[in-house]
């Protein structure tokens, strides 16, 4: 088989082939690629130069050009969504281990030359930053969660550009993302993160009341259990923050949208049982009177209510 001397070599080194095995004696056979025996590695892939990269793409099938990779990473979320692409539409010829070069290769590339493009692969590294920082339990572990927060949020803002119409709830929208984290999960740990935060400084109970409003608008079909901890949080935050007329409101609205749910009622009176505002006075009767209404409702777990009572007569 005839060679041109830019093609790649096909040795597979990822160099061109008047640059590796053209000159070499005759008698010594230019040797196939072999087939791969281990793994391919992100940072195996990183340590090759961008020309060697897109050589051995090439190699394997995928007629690379610059202009029209910067095009795609406009269409698709993530180097493994545009890895599909190139499957689907050209004739790949990578096997085995060989398979994960490409997509692999389409992550390295889009970190290279198209850093302003936010891929799912590095939203997913934010993620990871942030569970990383909440792990860290020798660090400043204040101003920890307080930088996860910040991290978390710049994902968030990012998510929402992705977030179509017809993605109704939280598990629909994981099809505008691909990473190693279950976005369902995330969106409830920034809640519960937020809310932490803002225990420590009232600016983030702010950015949860934010974010929770957001989510809801976003996703009104998810489930009941996703809904209920979202408003409950913006409630809350509001009397945390001594808008306790809105968190009134908001409670309300709660219970009525979801008026067989125990923890409305619970979370409602704890409000001014045991007060988040810090010197905010305590209201036991109010409370006890919000917990009677729901045992006056059709909740699915009244124990709960009565355990609550329970705690309200020990605080007498």
């Amino acid at each position: 088989m005839k060679i041109g001397r830019n093609a790649p070599c096909p040795c597979g080194s990822g160099k061109k082939y008047k640059k590796c095995c053209m000159d070499k004696p005759k008698t010594q056979p230019v040797q196939l690629l072999a087939e791969r025996r281990w793994h391919w590695s992100l940072e195996e892939i990183d340590a090759f130069s961008t020309d060697e990269i897109v050589s051995k793409l090439r190699y394997f099938g995928v007629p690379f050009e610059t202009a029209q990779f910067l095009e795609d990473v406009q269409r698709f979320h993530s180097g493994e969504e545009l890895a599909d692409h190139w499957k689907q539409v050209h004739a790949i010829t990578a096997r085995g281990f060989d398979r994960d070069f490409i997509w692999m290769a389409a992550i390295v590339l889009w970190e290279r030359l198209a850093p302003g493009v936010m891929s799912s692969e590095r939203l997913d590294r934010l993620m990871q930053q942030g569970y990383r920082l909440l792990e860290d339990n020798e660090g400043d572990r204040r101003g920890n969660r307080f930088e996860a927060c910040r991290i978390w949020l710049e994902v968030w803002e990012h998510l929402k550009t992705r977030f179509q119409p017809e993605m109704r709830s939280g598990k629909a929208a994981e099809r505008g993302f691909r990473g190693l984290q279950s976005l369902f999960n995330w969106c409830q740990d920034l809640e519960r993160e937020l809310y932490n935060a803002g225990l420590e400084d009232p600016v983030f109970f702010e950015k949860a009341i934010a974010y929770c409003r957001e989510f809801c608008s976003y996703f009104p079909d998810s489930d009941e259990l996703l809904l209920h901890n979202m408003k409950r949080t913006e409630a809350e935050a509001h009397f945390a923050l001594g808008r306790e007329g809105e968190g009134d409101r908001l409670f309300q609205a709660l219970i009525d949208q979801f008026p067989n749910n125990a923890w409305g009622y619970i979370g409602w009176g704890d409000m001014y049982a045991w007060p988040i505002k810090a010197g905010g006075a305590r209201d036991l009767e109010r409370a006890k009177q919000i917990l009677e209404m729901g045992l006056s409702a059709n909740v699915t777990n009244k124990t709960d209510i009565l355990g609550r009572l329970r705690d309200l007569d020990e605080e007498r």
